[in-house]
């Protein structure tokens, strides 16, 4: 398995059908979302600016200390519920906090802060690391956009039914597992690249 991933609980499948007509309404859902957004945008530029320091340290190092290691992490996990809230993972709406683990929708970090790759430092200095996920960027792309679907249809099959399918549920988690993984890579929270997959 990698050794970063999201997990979700669909559970019996049922979810609100309020939040779900908020979701088709001209996008209210993300709309209530916005503090989260803003939060994760900022924490989300920190974080990209801490990883690139820790670029310099990881090529002089070898190693990636606690602080380079945890700040990512703890922003991918604010983002990771964020996320989850607004694709119907959930209907709690999300916590505001650096740290939780008590919510349904979380990111998996099986690694630790340690020894990693200088050549890997050196490559995210000079803009190579991002570079070589282009592969996954340009798949990702039709990816996400077929799990936008996927999230609008679940939406209104949750309208009718008040259950989110279980196939969009998989294909969505997929999604977001894929996306959360490649960024975590251009963080150094693993050196072990991405996989091409929607699975575990």
């Amino acid at each position: 398995m990698y050794p970063i991933g999201v997990r979700a609980q669909l559970g019996d499948g049922q979810r609100s059908r309020g939040l779900a007509a908020t979701g088709l309404l001209l996008f209210l859902k993300a709309l209530l979302l916005f503090p989260h957004l803003v939060i994760v945008a900022v924490l989300s530029y920190a974080a990209g600016l801490i990883a690139w320091i820790g670029y310099w340290v990881i090529a002089i190092t070898g190693s990636i200390p606690d602080f380079f290691f945890t700040f990512p992490t703890r922003t991918l996990e604010w983002s990771v519920r964020a996320t989850g809230w607004l694709v119907s993972f959930d209907d709690a709406y999300p916590p505001f906090e650096w740290e939780n683990d008590s919510y349904s929708t979380q990111l998996t970090v099986n690694e630790q802060p340690g020894p990693r790759s200088r050549l890997l430092g050196v490559l995210g200095i000079v803009g190579l690391k991002g570079l070589a996920l282009l592969p996954h960027i340009l798949v990702l792309m039709f990816v996400g956009l077929a799990a936008g679907i996927a999230i609008w249809v679940g939406y209104v099959a949750i309208l009718f039914t008040g259950k989110l399918p279980e196939g969009i549920y998989n294909f969505t988690l997929g999604a977001v597992r894929w996306g959360n993984r490649l960024t975590a890579w251009a963080y150094s929270l693993t050196d072990e690249y991405p996989p091409f997959s929607l699975s575990t």
